[in-house]
């Protein structure tokens, strides 16, 4: 009877710990699904960040050109002042057309295009910003769309017009895009930039809806974006999590859920992706635009997570930059490219590897004994490389950026100017820096078959360029028609998805080896 007893209570005893550890195990699915659900939220919040962050970097370069431009003393068309606007014009890709009204003359970037432009201009309505002296309002001229900035003084009033239409294609990451619209708004909620996926029209479902604001223009970013498709989304789970999942069932369900329901801030997030290795290199080819033989290739950074989700780099790389981890984020991609390409790159010498450097990293103390360093230990060979100069940050101090460039040339290290003319630098960064290659945005390129003024810039960057005695690279080519263009035009090198994608390493060697046993061997 006490045997019979002593069972039946441990039978009882085991069916209510089965029970407790179900019911556990539910508590964690259901705290792991809400923490998942919260972070998508944050991921979200912090895209639409990167794109408000996008459009201030704009305006900000507008406000800077108008102020070079006030900068010249009374408002006027004189020589002096349409040199000036014409060059503001034609370094930044961001500014279509610069507009400049006294009481006594008004004068244009491109008077081509002056009517239209004064038309539009007729019809808006600016919004003041938080300094009353600038407005801003959408603007259609013809078929461009884009935001008026607009200075107004005693003197008369200076106007730029800046192309807004492709801020946002890039924000979502790829298995959002299909679901999801996105616009950029002024407080009036006037539309200054849209994305929406092809056939939008007949999106359906429950939508949720984000929004951010920036805290130093009337402008903000709204998203509406399918509830089933972010429900969807990051929902598979890592081996860590089945790790926690089995410790909360043995009993340390408090102490999981305590620490999951702690979501991860963007910064920790970014420093778990870089301490485990989920941003990793990519490489991007270059070609020779003539014999389409592989010239080099250019690191990129990608962030995939354990999911197999991706964060896109509009969002980490500005992130890395304002937070001071850029630096750990250049070196940790140069230390596992070394493992990934070193034997590669050495057993081909004619091979160039590029990769990003911001201003404030170049001129960070000891950078080029840090950068030498660990090259050292990558085991690169220093003639190989070619450090491209961003231009999300202006350089603020070029006397020293001019005696880093000449510590890098000592050691080998080639300079190119990335992106040459569409940021805070324009080309006064290309007597600074004495670089040995000028890089023509993607936006040129585009244009360069098919609008005269695109051509018109390219050949001036390209006479520039020689002027300067540097080699120009094409970024962005995508079709046989802007090959043959750019190749008319001089250009010898470029890169683009007409050649490659960027490649994984294991790709990119293959296709190197492949290149090389199709080379004609020497007599």
């Amino acid at each position: 009877m006490g045997g019979s007893a002593t069972t039946t209570d441990r039978l009882k005893l085991t069916g209510a710990s089965i029970g407790l550890a179900a019911l556990v195990a539910g508590c964690f699915w259901l705290i792991a699904h809400s923490f998942i659900a919260q972070a998508n939220r944050q991921q979200l919040n912090d895209l639409l960040q990167a794109a408000v962050i996008r459009l201030e970097r704009q305006i900000d370069l507008a406000v800077m050109s108008l102020g070079e431009l006030g900068a010249q003393g009374p408002y006027g068309c004189s020589p002096a002042v349409s040199r000036a606007i014409e060059d503001i014009a034609f370094r930044s890709v961001s500014i279509r057309e610069i507009r400049v009204s006294s009481p006594s003359a008004t004068c244009w970037a491109d008077n081509d295009h002056e009517q239209i432009f004064q038309a539009a201009m007729g019809a808006s309505d600016p919004v003041p910003s938080i300094n009353h002296a600038y407005e801003l309002a959408p603007i259609e001229a013809g078929e461009w769309k884009g935001l008026m900035v607009q200075w107004t003084t005693e003197d008369g009033s200076l106007t730029a017009f800046l192309a807004t239409e492709g801020l946002l294609f890039d924000i979502l990451p790829g298995e959002l895009r299909d679901h999801a619209l996105m616009e950029m708004v002024l407080s009036d909620q006037r539309v200054v930039s849209s994305y929406a996926p092809e056939g939008a029209a007949g999106l359906v479902g429950d939508f949720s809806e984000f929004g951010k604001a920036s805290e130093r223009y009337p402008i903000s970013v709204r998203l509406m974006i399918d509830q089933a498709a972010v429900a969807s989304w990051n929902r598979s789970f890592g081996s860590n999590i089945i790790a926690i999942a089995g410790l909360v069932s043995l009993g340390l369900g408090y102490l999981g859920a305590r620490g999951l329901t702690r979501p991860l801030t963007p910064l920790r997030q970014l420093d778990d992706a870089l301490s485990r290795g989920y941003i990793h290199p990519v490489y991007q080819p270059l070609f020779c635009l003539s014999t389409g033989r592989m010239t080099g290739f250019e690191l990129l950074a990608r962030w995939t997570k354990p999911d197999g989700s991706s964060i896109s780099p509009a969002v980490f790389i500005p992130l890395a930059e304002e937070s001071g981890r850029i630096d750990r984020l250049t070196f940790a991609l140069l230390d596992r490219a070394g493992a990934e390409i070193g034997d590669m790159l050495r057993r081909n010498e004619t091979l160039k590897l590029s990769f990003n450097v911001t201003p404030d990293q170049l001129l960070g103390s000891g950078f080029v004994e840090s950068l030498s360093s660990r090259i050292g230990k990558a085991g690169f060979n220093p003639k190989q490389l070619v450090i491209e100069i961003t231009e999300r940050q202006p350089i603020s101090d070029f006397e020293a950026a001019l005696r880093v460039s000449r510590e890098l040339a000592k050691l080998g290290i080639r300079l190119a100017i990335d992106d040459a003319g569409t940021g805070h630098n324009g080309l006064s960064s290309l007597h600074a820096l004495q670089a040995h290659y000028l890089k023509i945005d993607k936006y040129f390129v585009d244009g360069v078959a098919l609008d005269r003024k695109s051509a018109v810039l390219v050949e001036a960057l390209i006479s520039l360029a020689s002027q300067f005695g540097m080699e120009v690279v094409a970024e962005g080519i995508e079709t046989e028609e802007q090959r043959i263009k750019l190749l008319d035009l001089g250009i010898q090198e470029g890169q683009g998805y007409l050649y490659a994608k960027p490649l994984p390493a294991s790709d990119l060697i293959a296709r190197v080896e492949q290149g090389a046993k199709q080379m004609p061997k020497a007599a």
